[in-house]
């Protein structure tokens, strides 16, 4: 248990000198995207309904789900964050992603991220798979010390702010004109999770 002082693993080697973390729930396995899921992954990112509420533009090309993957490649190889990909752990079948999108050993933050393909909504899954990546990082074992974890979600994005809501982050106001893509600016709500408001 930690005492709320920052733990002695918060100078450690980062989380590069080890292979990619597997993550088991109940019901699903997050492990690392690679460009076997393609396919799949250009699937979740072409659907105008997934992306309805998510501050990327439509894809248009198979080429920009292998850019993906090399991003989210690049930020676990330079330690400043991490993707999961969210799988049914039987079939193996992409079910949708989450992680962190980056984060900050310096200020203890973290910006949590997600989506899943629209024939998995309204199964719990986004739930048990952020719940799951929550524990991870606030766990002793985590490489350094993680105080807060941020959550920018569109105004218009109700069910993902019931998620986070019902994992224990707070709405903590609006930030107007936050970010632009489809050539226009658009608000984000901020939610926050704080290490000791955890549920």
């Amino acid at each position: 248990m930690n005492n709320g002082s920052l733990p002695m693993n918060q100078d450690s080697n980062p989380m590069t000198t080890a292979s990619f973390p597997i993550i088991r729930t109940e019901r699903l396995q997050l492990d690392q995207l690679t460009k076997r899921d393609r396919i799949p992954l250009f699937n979740i990112f072409s659907d105008p309904a997934v992306i309805e509420h998510y501050d990327v533009e439509r894809f248009q090309d198979i080429s920009e789900a292998d850019k993906l993957v090399e991003y989210f490649d690049a930020r676990f190889e330079s330690d400043t964050g991490i993707r999961w990909a969210i799988r049914d752990p039987h079939t193996k079948v992409l079910l949708g992603t989450c992680g962190y999108t980056n984060w900050n050993r310096y200020d203890h933050s973290a910006v949590i991220g997600y989506e899943l393909a629209k024939d998995s909504w309204g199964k719990g899954y986004a739930f048990e798979a952020v719940k799951a990546i929550v524990d991870f990082i606030f766990a002793d074992s985590f490489h350094f010390y993680v105080n807060r974890i941020e959550a920018l979600i569109l105004p218009s994005n109700q069910a993902s702010e019931k998620l986070v809501t019902k994992i224990g982050f707070s709405f903590e106001g609006t930030l107007r004109g936050k970010c632009y893509w489809n050539n226009d600016f658009h608000d984000m709500n901020m939610f926050g999770l704080i290490r000791h408001d955890r549920r």
